[in-house]
């Protein structure tokens, strides 16, 4: 008995001196699971590159909707009210200053019609008056008085005539006697962007409306939709790159001009313009687009390739070179992106190597 009791003692303090060894070694086994080794033929499937310190520019991805410049738009209004005879133009041509774009039967330019031929009826009577008043002088029965007074009366006629005159002429008059009509013109070149009159349709002077939208399309303005929480990243001036649903491989490129100072309360977005060059016609307004802003935040940060990021369970990875063949996985903190590198916070030294091409393959040995 006791025998077999000694060799029971002697067999467990060998068993846990074993256990003991076997330790470290599954600690070892631990600390290489990070560690990734690659072949020969591996190895001529990737890329490296250093970590840089460089000035931090990055990428903001806004919503974005291209408009009108508001510069170039000139609204059309009637001045007196009238019935509808003809409409020239139709939605989306294109117009040139002083075309007539619609012509309207109106009472009210009779009266006008009417002050014209008074005024010019003025300006003879005030005429002959004059040519009387100097012959008049040269007997010595008018004084110069008389004629000084002739002369004003003179002027003052043709001035009143060339008010009514200009009137006419601004605002488009006909003069058909029997049926005045007005002409809507065209104030600028440009497209009908907007249209609210129809033949036969009656319309008023205090109407509030625009009876049609010229504006010139050889500039755009895009409104971005710009989040509370970015608000502070974006500046006057910033660089963006602009894309379009119906030209989604074309980039159009552009400058924050202006950043508005209102929120809309319903999205808590704020809206930056960018102005765009339009001289091919391609965009359109109302075309929704992706708006790609370029952030110069003013330091420096330690870069990688953006290709160089492994994304895995919300956390971002990178494989940084331990050796001739031998990469460990590092997850690193960024704090933004652009369309060629990734800038890090944490996890990374100017300096280190890290895998470039094919980087999620070696993540994932």
């Amino acid at each position: 008995m006791r025998i077999s009791h000694l060799i029971l003692v002697v067999f467990s303090v060998l068993l846990l001196g074993s256990c003991k060894k076997a330790a470290p070694a599954g600690e070892e086994q631990e600390t290489d699971s990070n560690v990734v080794e690659l072949n020969s033929i591996q190895m001529k499937q990737i890329t490296t590159d250093t970590v840089r310190v460089r000035e931090e520019k990055t990428d903001l991805v806004l919503s974005g909707k291209v408009t009108f410049d508001g510069d170039f738009v000139t609204g059309v209004y009637s001045f007196v009210s009238g019935n509808v005879v003809k409409v020239n133009v139709s939605l989306g041509d294109h117009v040139t200053k002083g075309q007539v774009l619609a012509t309207l039967r109106s009472g009210e330019i009779s009266d006008y019609e009417g002050q014209l031929s008074v005024a010019e009826a003025q300006v003879k009577t005030a005429k002959r008056n004059l040519d009387v008043a100097n012959e008049l002088y040269q007997t010595k029965v008018y004084s110069q008085r008389d004629v000084m007074q002739a002369q004003n009366d003179y002027k003052a006629a043709t001035t009143n005539l060339y008010k009514v005159q200009t009137y006419l002429k601004t605002y488009g008059v006909n003069d058909t006697n029997e049926n005045p009509q007005y002409n809507l013109i065209s104030p600028i070149d440009g497209y009908v962007v907007s249209k609210n009159i129809n033949e036969g349709m009656n319309v008023r002077p205090d109407n509030t409306s625009s009876v049609f939208t010229i504006s010139s399309l050889k500039t755009v303005w895009v409104q971005a939709n710009v989040y509370e929480t970015d608000i502070a990243q974006v500046s006057q001036g910033d660089s963006a790159d602009i894309t379009t649903v119906a030209y989604p491989d074309k980039k159009f490129k552009g400058v924050i001009s202006k950043i508005s100072n209102v929120l809309d309360s319903s999205a808590s977005t704020m809206q930056a313009r960018i102005v765009l060059d339009n001289t091919e016609g391609q965009l359109k307004a109302g075309m929704f687009s992706s708006v790609i802003v370029h952030l110069d935040k003013h330091k420096q940060a330690a870069a990688v390739p953006k290709e160089s990021l492994v994304f895995y369970d919300n956390d971002y990875y990178v494989m940084v070179a331990k050796g001739k063949d031998k990469f460990e996985k590092r997850k690193i903190t960024i704090e933004g992106t652009n369309n060629e590198v990734a800038y890090v916070t944490q996890g990374l030294k100017p300096g280190e190597v890290v895998v470039c091409k094919n980087s999620l393959y070696v993540y994932g040995q």
